[in-house]
């Protein structure tokens, strides 16, 4: 990737203190919460899990941005170096597509950047969309906490 590209990124991620954030050192716990335990789990706890779930969300979307930058940076870098070499008219194929496939099997160098910007692709593939079910089971525990605090406040207008 272009140093100057590195370098904005980093400026920009330590300004906002993006890559400081830390995943939560528990969200394990959350993400594998045994529903069976729900009525005897206290509310301060799926509290607890509810904002470890949306810390996660920075990290991860801070990730997921990383991944997109680095592999559309990548795609950017090959596409122009393939592009170069196709020029040349060296690079024997009857369609553009079989062309770019043989420049990119002629050069050591576009092979290992073929491979990089997979590896990157294949980063922003998998982070792409985490982000809706940790939503989702956010919104999950928030529900329970709002179901917690009415039937707490019900049972004590009952008992008064």
């Amino acid at each position: 990737m272009d140093e100057r590209i590195r370098n904005r990124l980093k400026e920009t991620s330590n300004s906002l203190s993006i890559h400081k954030a830390l995943s939560p050192s528990h969200i394990e716990d959350a993400f594998n919460f045994n529903v069976n335990n729900l009525e005897v789990t206290p509310s301060i706890q799926i509290s607890q899990y509810t904002i470890m779930l949306a810390q996660y969300l920075i990290t991860l979307q801070a990730r997921f941005n990383t991944a997109r930058v680095i592999a559309s940076q990548k795609r950017k870098v090959l596409d122009r170096r393939v592009k170069a070499l196709l020029q040349t008219g060296e690079v024997k194929g009857s369609t553009l597509k079989e062309r770019e496939a043989n420049a990119i099997a002629s050069s050591v160098d576009l092979q290992e950047l073929e491979l990089e910007y997979d590896e990157a692709a294949a980063e922003r593939d998998l982070l792409e969309g985490l982000d809706k079910p940790i939503t989702e089971l956010i919104n999950a525990f928030k529900s329970e906490i709002r179901r917690q605090t009415e039937e707490r406040y019900y049972t004590s207008r009952e008992r008064n």
